[in-house]
């Protein structure tokens, strides 16, 4: 079991389309965390879902929700194709529509049942350490889990 999950954003799941902000945003989330970080969700029931709960990171002790879905077509329809797994973006995670931007890094930390998130820019002196570690996983893609020791190391 994973602590922590680092990742970089894309323009496609941020909802850019030929450079433009067109759709509404949500986070992917690779397999690798799931199950490991995340909880694994039901192949059977159509777009399983639940609500995961986080700490706002704009107002201490204040919990707030998102929806964790995993879109599984391919084991849940008879010709479904979809087979990935999504936080949705709202108005309690994304305050608006340009808070997130792609090649940010967001870092997703684990207590219990309850997720924070930090937010690095580029212009964080944190941005290149996390950037490292995503490049050095064996994650593929734009992700890293660690554990939370190995995670204080990277960034002390």
């Amino acid at each position: 079991m994973f602590d922590v999950y680092i990742k970089k954003l894309t323009p496609q799941e941020l909802g850019y389309r030929k450079g433009q902000l067109t759709t509404g945003g949500y986070f992917y989330i690779s397999k690798a965390a799931v199950g490991t970080f995340f909880e694994k969700l039901s192949d059977t029931i159509h777009n399983d879902s639940l609500q995961l709960d986080f700490n706002d990171p704009f107002n201490e002790g204040e919990i707030i929700n998102a929806s964790y879905i995993f879109h599984n077509d391919l084991y849940a329809l008879e010709n479904g194709t979809n087979n990935e797994y999504r936080i949705y973006l709202n108005r309690e995670i994304s305050k608006h529509e340009l808070h997130f931007r792609p090649d940010d890094i967001i870092v997703f930390l684990k207590d219990e049942n309850t997720f924070s998130i930090k937010h690095y820019k580029k212009s964080n002196k944190i941005y290149e350490t996390l950037d490292e570690i995503i490049n050095g996983s064996k994650t593929r893609g734009n992700h890293a889990v660690l554990k939370f020791i190995e995670y204080v190391n990277y960034i002390s």
